[in-house]
């Protein structure tokens, strides 16, 4: 479960590798804020590097956990 304050990186979307955790650039974020709703996918507000923050939904981001490689990168 991503909470404030996580590391985490967008994750790559569609074709045979959309359940692997695969980063789609170099880029790290930070969540800032959490957006969550009733019945409703949580969004999270998250700036990557030095670029303005985005809201991104819970599917579309992939939080870093502790001893984690990155493979076929």
């Amino acid at each position: 479960m991503i909470k404030v304050g996580d590391i985490v990186f967008k994750r790559r979307r569609g074709g045979f590798i959309h359940d692997k955790p695969v980063p789609v650039t170099n880029e790290l974020g930070l969540v800032i804020k959490e957006h969550t709703e009733e019945g409703a996918v949580p969004q999270y507000y998250v700036q990557f590097d030095q670029k303005d923050p985005r809201w991104f939904y819970q599917h579309d981001l992939h939080r870093i956990q502790w001893g984690e490689r990155r493979e076929n990168v």
